[in-house]
């Protein structure tokens, strides 16, 4: 009998705990218990661009996608996840909680600058871009005759670990890089990463880098009329502005077409010093920054000043063509457990290296396990 009474009374415990609602932490009790039968719902709703004007709500199961529509108001061109329209809402990712979506419009405005591919990496095109020293024809992007809507596109093959944005001049204004894909993904699988940048960027000012080797069409599509500056950074300036023009409704959309067309041949790489000191942070081809290769091991010996700042950079060769590489050496490339090459230089928070002492230094990279290990005399 005690057995059956702690089983019923386990049991009305159970019953008198309400269901978590979407949106709501708190524990529905008394009459705010669950109705039997009835699905957690969450609301969605979808603002006008002021960030105060809602067009629609729905009640959307949780758990479930909420169903994207397009409002009667002239110029929409999307829904956003943030009031900033910083970056575009996602309506594959199911909803779990109360939502808010923004709704971006613009009028029209003709663009007439020209935008190219500018990046680097072992693919053909962009090694002839060499980080946007070459503008050919092979860089630049087609406009589509449209007299409504400014749509760029251009084709092309990319390598694993290739880097690249989009621009319009070689000082890579107006450019539009990581920040503008409308996604990095496909069936599950992610084609490109966040790459970074030289200095302080902004995401929409990163590199994107390849992850998927094969042949793309890329759609860029903008709005001119909605540009902006970022004038909080610390370089700006109104000489240099278009080097920091960005735009809450500019979007890349890309198609992979499948393995690439074109056979690149063989590949080498080379790695060369870049520092504070050594080099003036230039970029010095010589034997003397060069390390040497035996076997997929590269070593240089090279006598360092006691504080010099400074990485490794790369340079890339197929076939007779060369150019800059998308791959850095740097303080994060030393393993973890290894004190002997820490004893002898230090790291940034960018990840450079330091020198501890003056003195010769002797540096070894495996190019397959991307280890570097470092000793001085």
């Amino acid at each position: 009998m005690k057995r059956k009474s702690l089983m019923i009374v386990l049991a009305a415990l159970v019953l008198s705990i309400g269901t978590v609602g979407c949106g709501n932490n708190e524990t529905n009790t008394g009459s705010n218990t669950q109705e039997e039968g009835k699905e957690d719902t969450c609301k969605v709703t979808f603002y006008d661009s002021d960030g105060k004007t809602e067009l629609k709500t729905l009640e959307v199961k949780s758990g479930e996608c909420a169903e994207e529509y397009v409002p009667e108001k002239e110029g929409f061109v999307g829904w956003f996840a943030t009031p900033q329209m910083s970056h575009r809402f996602d309506f594959s990712t199911p909803i779990t909680e109360d939502t808010q979506v923004f709704g971006g419009f613009v009028t029209y405005v003709e663009d007439t600058r020209e935008y190219s591919v500018v990046g680097s990496g072992t693919s053909p095109v962009l090694m002839e871009s060499n980080w946007g020293k070459v503008f050919g024809d092979a860089q630049k992007m087609t406009k589509e005759d449209n007299d409504e809507a400014n749509v760029y596109t251009i084709t092309l093959d990319l390598n694993e670990g290739d880097e690249f944005q989009f621009a319009t001049n070689s000082s890579w204004h107006n450019q539009r890089g990581y920040g503008y894909l409308e996604s990095i993904s496909k069936d599950g699988k992610e084609y490109f990463a966040n790459s970074g940048g030289l200095g302080d960027v902004s995401t929409k000012r990163s590199n994107i880098k390849c992850a998927v080797a094969g042949n793309y069409t890329f759609t860029l599509t903008t709005y001119p009329g909605e540009d902006t500056y970022e004038t909080d950074n610390s370089s700006y300036t109104e000489e240099n502005k278009e080097a920091f023009n960005i735009n809450a409704y500019d979007v890349i959309t890309w198609t992979y077409n499948g393995e690439s067309t074109a056979d690149n041949g063989d590949t080498k790489t080379d790695y060369y010093i870049k520092g504070a000191k050594i080099t003036g942070w230039e970029d010095v081809y010589t034997d003397e920054t060069k390390f040497t290769e035996e076997n997929g091991i590269y070593t240089l010996t090279v006598d360092l000043e006691e504080g010099d700042e400074f990485m490794f950079t790369s340079m890339v060769t197929v076939g007779e063509t060369s150019g800059v590489g998308t791959e850095y050496i740097r303080y994060s490339n030393i393993a973890v457990d290894d004190l002997e090459s820490q004893s002898f230089v230090t790291g940034t928070d960018s990840a450079n290296l330091v020198a501890g002492q003056a003195g010769t230094y002797t540096f070894t990279y495996d190019a397959s396990t991307k280890v570097l290990t470092v000793n001085c005399q």
